[in-house]
């Protein structure tokens, strides 16, 4: 039994050390272009014609504030179209007809394009419009994000190859400092698009469309086959299928969008359970053909590595499991020491992530020193992670049926915030946060201390986002309450 425990605690060790190598080649490509210079974009000559496509459901907090941004894009109106494409099955509907038709006296070209269903979700919705739009150039924006006036005329000078299938802009952050949860969001958010995003670019290698704070050329889009609701990930979907028939996305870290982060554990978990559901189903789907396709074998490997991510989660929850039982064996002296100087060489690949971070930040921000502690929160919170997105990884690799749960922005409501109250997962974060901590009691009883921050991080994961999870269902604010609060904030 002892035996078979440490092979599958050596193989959890492994799963992570490759995952935790790709850190480490993005550092070595950080250095590498380091003093790249920034792409010299040109200004913009001629105005296509552009379709602002604002996918919403629910959003009744925040859709005058998207709408009030998105009319407000410095762009000629005779060259401007916007759909408002609204799934809602509650009064946000009302308010985006009487806001629509406001703005359509304004002299907007604007549409209320309502489908009557949710078939395919948001791709669904995107495909629908596409099917509609006049312009060659589609914007997408999300409801919690607001496109400064430059949006148009900043991005779509990148499109100067027609190769270019679609522009990326980066993620700036609205409400960063609301909370350590936020911060942490925050951090891990910068590393993707600061390292892993420009970094993937520069290098040549596949990038993804963020699903929002981007633009496509619409005849790329319809090459590749439309927008696809078979994942819960179309945005990454719709990125490979375009990036396998030879187009190219540009990334452009020079120019960021602010969007607002989820206010709360219940809020966070939505969005990174779906991004994991969603990430593993594209794996599932375009991986073969990543495979057999002929670009470079390092660009496989980061394809892979991309698209698989998430499976740290199945390794990190594995780890949390075995951990205490592996430092006892250790404690009591039952496995011979040579193992655990073996099992130490892993460690290496611990220290990747964390410095990727604090690059990042130091890219991004003159302050970045304030920032610095908050990446313990990042690695932490990751951890406290492992269960719901492991649960999701299993759906999303055996169970192809989709439930799109839209993430609930800070102060809106959704029956399907409402609707996870049943849930055990942060009843079971909570006991694996009580045994990771027994654990460490036990460590520092018995002068282990090397492992106190290993364990520390974890257990803080665990109780953190089960606690929050727990209260935030407790002590929601009804909506009015919520109404309430944010207009008088």
């Amino acid at each position: 039994m002892i035996t078979l425990v440490l092979v599958v605690y050596t193989l959890l060790l492994v799963v992570l050390f490759f995952y935790s190598l790709h850190a480490y080649l993005l550092i070595f490509y950080y250095y590498k272009f380091r003093n790249r210079c920034s792409r010299n974009v040109k200004r913009l000559v001629e105005y296509p014609k552009v379709t602002v496509q604002l996918p919403i459901y629910n959003e009744k907090y925040v859709i005058h504030r998207l709408l009030k941004s998105v009319v407000e894009l410095d762009y000629p109106r005779s060259r401007l179209e916007i759909q408002v494409l609204d799934d809602s099955n509650d009064e946000t509907s009302d308010i985006v007809a009487s806001l629509v038709q406001e703005y359509r006296r304004s002299r907007f070209d604007i549409h209320h394009i309502r489908r009557g269903s949710r078939a395919g979700y948001k791709a669904g919705a995107l495909q629908y419009g596409l099917e509609k739009a006049k312009g060659n150039y589609v914007a997408i924006f999300d409801a919690d994000f607001l496109p400064a006036p430059d949006f148009l005329k900043e991005m779509l000078p990148s499109f100067d190859s027609p190769f270019v299938a679609g522009v990326q802009a980066r993620w700036a952050h609205l409400n960063h400092d609301d909370s350590l949860l936020t911060r942490a969001q925050a951090i891990g958010l910068d590393n993707h698009f600061a390292m892993e995003q420009r970094l993937r670019f520069q290098a040549g290698f596949f990038i993804n469309f963020n699903g929002t704070c981007g633009i496509w050329r619409k005849e790329a889009i319809i090459d590749a086959g439309g927008w696809h609701g078979d994942t819960l990930a179309e945005d990454l979907d719709l990125s490979y299928r375009v990036q396998l028939r030879d187009w190219k996305i540009v990334f452009r870290d020079d120019y960021s969008v602010l969007g607002e982060l989820p206010a709360n554990a219940e809020s966070y978990k939505i969005q990174q359970n779906r991004w994991a559901k969603g990430t593993i189903q594209a794996a599932r789907k375009h991986l073969p053909q990543v495979l057999r396709s002929k670009i470079k074998g390092i660009a496989k490997y980061e394809a892979f590595v991309h698209l698989t991510c998430h499976v740290n989660f199945l390794a990190l929850l594995g780890l949390a499991l075995f951990s205490p039982l592996i430092v006892f064996l250790k404690v009591e002296n039952i496995v011979a020491n040579w193992y655990f100087i073996f099992a130490s060489f892993f460690t290496i690949g611990a220290l990747g992530y964390p410095y990727q971070y604090f690059l990042s930040q130091r890219e991004l921000y003159p302050d970045y020193r304030r920032r610095i502690p908050s990446i313990a929160g990042v690695i932490a919170y990751s951890m406290g992670l492992s269960v719901s997105n492991s649960k999701a990884i299993i759906e999303g690799w055996f169970n192809q049926k989709n439930v799109f749960r839209r993430t609930p922005k800070s102060g809106g409501e959704t029956k399907g915030y409402r609707s996870d109250s049943k849930s055990i997962v942060p009843f079971i974060e909570i006991l694996l946060g009580v045994y990771i901590f027994a654990a460490l009691i036990y460590v520092v009883v018995n002068v282990q201390l090397i492992l106190v921050p290993f364990l520390l991080f974890y257990s803080f994961g665990f109780l953190s986002l089960g606690y929050l999870s727990i209260k935030d269902k407790l002590f929601t604010l009804g909506p009015q309450e919520v109404l309430c609060s944010r207009e008088s904030s």
